[in-house]
């Protein structure tokens, strides 16, 4: 009898699940929006992270309409979301952040490239000065959104 109830405890439960869909990036990100926007003051996206910094779908499947096995990550230090072709540049983004932030904090200036381009990140000043442990494949540019980073040169200063 009580395997008869556990067996169809998990065949209701099976039953119930959100269905499979496949979602788009923007569709992700208003998701994540309107679960800030549902949750208390101070849970944030940053809630949402699985240890591999893939965002947790499950946890957004019904803002979704359903649950992905796609996967979508996100930055930490600046909180954009990217898909998984992208996946490298929220660890690169993340990465470099940190060693910019920690370098004006300890100099007072920007690492960026003069004059040839004022607001690109200068990885080479960041490594030899030991704020960067490796370079990213792709240019990076300070923004006048809080001096985030951007992987995109058309959002800077």
């Amino acid at each position: 009898m009580l395997f008869w109830m556990k067996n169809n405890r998990k065949r209701s439960k099976v039953a119930g699940s959100p269905p499979a869909v496949q979602v788009s990036l923007e569709e992700v990100k208003q998701a994540v929006r309107k679960y800030e926007t549902d949750m208390p003051e101070g849970i944030n996206r940053k809630s949402l992270l699985l240890p591999d910094g893939s965002l947790d779908l499950q946890r957004l499947s019904r803002y979704l309409g359903g649950v992905s096995d796609q996967k979508f990550y996100l930055s930490r230090e600046t909180y954009e979301i990217f898909a998984e072709a992208d996946r490298e540049i929220p660890y690169y983004l993340d990465l470099v952040q940190v060693a910019v932030d920690t370098y004006m904090e300890e100099t007072g200036k920007l690492p960026v490239l003069k004059p040839q381009a004022p607001y690109q990140v200068d990885f080479r000043l960041l490594h030899t000065e030991h704020y960067l442990k490796e370079i990213p494949p792709f240019p990076l540019y300070i923004t006048d959104q809080e001096m985030l980073l951007t992987h995109r040169p058309k959002q800077v200063i």
